[in-house]
Formats: structure tokens, C-alpha cells, sequence
């Protein structure tokens, strides 16, 4: 991490302060605020005792279902957040990693009689060898963490607008697919849900450019489960600019490059078309930071809608039910089979342990308290 921000995330919190995750997303830049008031409204309508989950959903989708459901809605609301905590982390590492990098090829540039030639350094040790994929690794993070950031937002949709798919397994494509089929005239629910799916889609439009979260999805796609782009990218000159002992201007460049412009497609697609516009025209640093603005954006204006869509459910819970879809098998059983590489190396069987409120009461309403876990037996 650069030096500036190391020093600014270690600026001590003031005395008798109690840090919350909300100080430091805003410390990294990822600030949420809409999105924590709507965590705080959802958990809130815990019940830790009978109907259990979210009270004001029974009778339906059936006591399991409420809990299982309810309680993977709040893990999503959470995830959100972390996984833009992530992001930000990642980018302030890819700035740092990027910045040493570039330091590197200062003078690649040298000018000879013919003209300007393109000289690299040869790596002088493993570390500076392996510097590039440092920066690769914090740029591909960054675009992982958003995108697992709107498929948590995918299962926060799926909870809040009651749309009848597994909340556990949807992505944020397969969401907005649902939503864009429903049929708003059917009823007062599917109205409200109708409605919700406009104001989703105005909030896509308004938080970036034309199609930056389509590109976003297909970058993540790309580096998740398809060969790596080819890279491209240039040398600008350094400012500013230093003369040398002969009174001259010093030739010093920085290394920039450029991502896919369409990273769905493969390279020789895009060179059978037009080589040279393969690639965005903007340095790679300025769209990971535009892409986290816009996440950002988005998360903040889909939180005031969901929180108005949950506070119009709350008073009228028989116009729009969880559907038992959400999960539509029950409590699972399958187990992979895996006891890791070195079973019973290290057993963990407490007597006691710690745990944060906010745990503790999801399990309350999830009923897997001891005094309650039994109660699983008769719920349908």
C-alpha cells in the first residue's frame, strides 16, 4: 500500500470511539450509508422466538423456509458491503503495486540517433520478475470482489422483492431476467414489483456509462473462466519534467496500459475488426475507479429502493408472500464428503466461545440455540 494511504487508514480512532464497519468503508472510500440503513430496517424485523425469521412473512413460506431464507436475505445485506471493503483494499494495493511497477521502466525510453527506442529493464530479482502479475492480481480481485458484491446485491433483490428463484444460488443477471417478466398488472404485488424493476434499471443507467456493468460482468467472466486477454499499453512521458547535467529535458516515462474493450469476446475477434480499438482509450486505473464509483452508486440508489419496497411488504403482507421457491428444498443434507488433508490434526470442540450480537441473534431467530435447535424436528 503507498505510503500516503497506509498513513491515513492508521490515523488513530478518537479516545472512547467505537469503530464500526461503516467508519471504515467511508475511511476507504466505499461509504454506504443508504445501504446500512437498509440492513438495519431488515434486521430488525428478526423475530427469536415463534414464527421465527422475518415475524411479519408467516405464515408463509413455512417455519423452515422463513429461517433459511431470512437468514441467507442477511448474510447477502452483509456480504454486500464486505465485498466492497474488499474492493477498496484491492485497489489501494493495485495504486501501489502499479505506481512500483511503472518505476521500473522510468528510462526504457532512450533516444538514439535513429530515434527513440524501447530499451526495458531485465528483472534483477523474483520480485520485480513477478511485479506485473502483482498488479494483475489487485485489478482482477478488484473486478471479482465487485461482482460478487451485485450478486450478494442478486440475493438481497431476491429476498426484498419476493421473486419466486433460489435466493442462494442467484446471480445478478438471473435477477434482473425474473424481474424484467413480471407482469404488473396481475396484482398489487407484482405492481410493486414491477415498479421496483424500473426504478433498478433507472439506477443501472444513471450510476455510469453506457454498458458499464455489462463490461464489468464480462471482465469478470473473462479472468473467472476464459484465457486472459492480450495486453496492450504505452509509454507516456513523466511530469514533470526534469532537465539533466547538460541542461536538457531527461527522458522519463511511466507504463500505462488499457483493458479490453470488449471482454466478452476473444482477441482474434476483435483484431479481425479493428485492432487498434480493442482496448478502452483511458488509462486501466481510470476505469477500476470508475467501475467502483458506479458499484457504488448503484448499491446506494437500489438500497432506497429495496428499503421502500420492504417498508410497503411490511404493511401489506398478504399482498406479496415469500414464495417457498426461495428454497425450495428445505434444509439440505448433502455434505461433499471433504474432512480436509490432515483429519483430527486440529479438533475444535468448545466448552465456550465469543461471538458477535449480531450472530448471536441471527441464530436466535434461526432457532439453533440449544434451548431451541430441538423445535427443528416439527417445523415444516
Amino acid at each position: 500500500m503507498r505510503a500516503a494511504d497506509l498513513a491515513r487508514l492508521n490515523e488513530p480512532y478518537p479516545d472512547g470511539q467505537e469503530p464500526t464497519e461503516t467508519d471504515a468503508r467511508a475511511a476507504l472510500g466505499v461509504n454506504l450509508p443508504r445501504w446500512s440503513s437498509l440492513e438495519t430496517e431488515i434486521f430488525n424485523d428478526f423475530v427469536e422466538q415463534q414464527p421465527y425469521g422475518i415475524g411479519w412473512w408467516a405464515p408463509a413460506p413455512g417455519t423452515s423456509r422463513r429461517i433459511l431464507i431470512a437468514d441467507q436475505l442477511s448474510c447477502c445485506l452483509a456480504s454486500v458491503g464486505g465485498n466492497m471493503i474488499e474492493a477498496a483494499l484491492h485497489w489501494l494495493e493495485y495504486l501501489d503495486a502499479s505506481d512500483r511497477d511503472s518505476a521500473r521502466f522510468a528510462h526504457a525510453v532512450k533516444l538514439l540517433p535513429g530515434g527513440p527506442v524501447i530499451d526495458p529493464p531485465r528483472p534483477r530479482c523474483t520480485s520485480e520478475q513477478f511485479a506485473p502479475d502483482l498488479v494483475r492480481m489487485h485489478q482482477a480481485g478488484l473486478i471479482r470482489t465487485i461482482a460478487s458484491a451485485l450478486d450478494c446485491l442478486a440475493g438481497v433483490i431476491t429476498g426484498v422483492a419476493a421473486l419466486a428463484q433460489s435466493i442462494l444460488k442467484v446471480d445478478f443477471k438471473q435477477a434482473r431476467t425474473v424481474l424484467a417478466g413480471i407482469d404488473g398488472a396481475a396484482s398489487a404485488g407484482a405492481a410493486a414489483q414491477a415498479d421496483f424493476a424500473t426504478q433498478l434499471e433507472n439506477a443501472i443507467t444513471a450510476a455510469g456509462p453506457q454498458g458499464w456493468l455489462d463490461w464489468t460482468v464480462d471482465f469478470r467472466n473473462m479472468l473467472v473462466h476464459r484465457g486472459r486477454r492480450i495486453e496492450l499499453g504505452q509509454y507516456l512521458p513523466m511530469t514533470p519534467i526534469l532537465l539533466g547535467p547538460d541542461g536538457k529535458p531527461a527522458l522519463r516515462a511511466r507504463r500505462v496500459s488499457h483493458l479490453p474493450r470488449d471482454p466478452g469476446r476473444s482477441d482474434i475477434e476483435v483484431f479481425i475488426d479493428t485492432p487498434w480499438n480493442m482496448v478502452l482509450h483511458e488509462e486501466e486505473a481510470r476505469t477500476l475507479q470508475g467501475v467502483m464509483n458506479s458499484t457504488v452508486l448503484l448499491l446506494e440508489r437500489a438500497a432506497v429502493h429495496l428499503l421502500n419496497l420492504w417498508q410497503w411488504r411490511r404493511a401489506h403482507p398478504s399482498d406479496l408472500c415469500q414464495p417457498a421457491d426461495q428454497w425450495k428444498n428445505g434444509p439440505s443434507k448433502v455434505s461433499s464428503g471433504f474432512n480436509g488433508y490432515a483429519p483430527g490434526s486440529l479438533t475444535l470442540s468448545p466448552s465456550m466461545g465469543m461471538m458477535h450480537p449480531i450472530t448471536s441473534r441471527r441464530f436466535r431467530a434461526a432457532a439453533i440455540d440449544d434451548a431451541s435447535r430441538p423445535q427443528w424436528a416439527t417445523f415444516e
